[in-house]
């Protein structure tokens, strides 16, 4: 059992966002600890109005109190030294993965500056660390490359207490109205997510399969505002306006509706420590296509299909195939429901509470780090 002096768990997140991964598993680690008695908070340096009653503003953490602490590591900031610092408890460092500096260079010179930070600081808060986890085996062999091996794998959740809502009627309407084929993205609109290709992809579908046809991009495009003009452009060169609709940001009940009325998933990222609208697809019986990089075929495991190169003819003829063909489609959703299971809610609170576990001796001495 824990002992007393161990039932205060911390968190440091530097943004709490809205409908973002790394914030929803801060959130469902927070409501999982207090649910057993645990005294728990967020703590962040900027939060999204939806979510100011689930964090607190940094300004009120307090350093000196006794307590377990987890830092959510994903690009260098304020909160690392924080961390780094901290002496009242057993530290834990979940890491998300950096993503490469690269895909930023020309359109955001603070996000690069940010990110080539976080890789600088990795080595040395990771030591700071008692125990490192990643949310996948991609992200744990990320930091044995990085020189701090031995982290321990937790997935992110899935929870789908967060879908009882009622789907938005209006969206609902929107995608059926039309006619013709769905095909929806959904995450931050960035470059090293490769929206770029999934325009390719679907200047085939479109003109070359069914003009009826749409695409739906859900996400924001805060911070990589640039590479959103440039997807705009596209569209207008692929003579595709009216047929892409780039969606912002949206509740859940909008995104339920989105994934509910789609007909087939895509992803073309480079770079993904996760990718959780992986699992929502399949949650939602939404054949998934997703390009073969970094964490995605860890989390898509067997189902999908998972594509060794980018030829958007042939992932054109691909989306044609799940559209219509319904023992292949039914195959493939059945897989996605199988996969599914790793990410269950009960799952992710045994392996939590494992891991806590392992770490509730006594106080740590400075600069040590254990790992499970």
């Amino acid at each position: 059992m824990v002992s007393e002096h161990r039932k205060i768990f911390n968190q440091l997140v530097h943004t709490l966002s809205y409908g973002d991964a790394i914030s929803s598993e801060a959130i469902t680690i927070k409501n999982l600890l207090r649910e057993q008695g645990w005294q728990s908070e967020i703590y962040c340096l900027h939060v999204h109005p939806k979510l100011e009653n689930d964090c607190q503003l940094i300004e009120k953490f307090n350093s000196s109190d006794k307590g377990d602490l987890l830092l959510h590591y994903s690009l260098g900031s304020p909160l690392n030294k924080m961390f780094k610092d901290y002496r009242q408890g057993s530290k834990y460092l979940m890491y998300h993965n950096l993503t490469p500096p690269k895909w930023f260079e020309g359109y955001n010179r603070r996000v690069y500056d940010d990110l080539i930070d976080g890789a600088e600081e990795l080595p040395r808060v990771g030591a700071a660390a008692d125990c490192l986890i990643g949310v996948s085996d991609y992200n744990c062999e990320d930091l044995k490359g990085r020189g701090l091996p031995g982290a321990k794998k937790l997935s992110i959740p899935f929870d789908d207490n967060k879908w009882s809502l009622e789907a938005n009627a209006g969206i609902k309407a929107a995608l059926r109205g039309h006619g013709g084929e769905n095909f929806l993205h959904v995450g931050r609109i960035a470059p090293n997510k490769c929206i770029h290709d999934i325009l390719k992809t679907f200047y085939f579908y479109h003109h070359k399969i069914s003009e009826k046809s749409r695409l739906w991009i859900v996400g924001n495009d805060s911070d990589c505002e640039l590479y959103s003009l440039e997807l705009r452009r596209m569209v207008s060169e692929f003579n595709l306006k009216g047929a892409v609709e780039f969606v912002g940001s949206v509740s859940d009940c909008e995104l339920k509706a989105f994934y509910q009325n789609s007909d087939a998933y895509i992803c073309m990222s480079e770079h993904e420590g996760f990718c959780v609208p992986l699992i929502e697809a399949m949650y939602f019986k939404l054949p998934v296509i997703a390009f073969n990089s970094s964490a995605i075929a860890e989390t898509l495991g067997s189902a999908g299909i998972l594509l060794e190169e980018k030829a958007p003819e042939l992932v054109a003829e691909l989306l044609a195939a799940v559209s219509s063909d319904q023992t292949f489609r039914d195959r493939i959703i059945s897989s996605g429901l199988d996969q599914l299971e790793r990410f269950s809610l009960d799952n992710f609170r045994n392996s939590l509470f494992a891991i806590l576990e392992s770490h509730s001796g006594s106080l740590p001495a400075e600069g040590s780090r254990a790992v499970v």
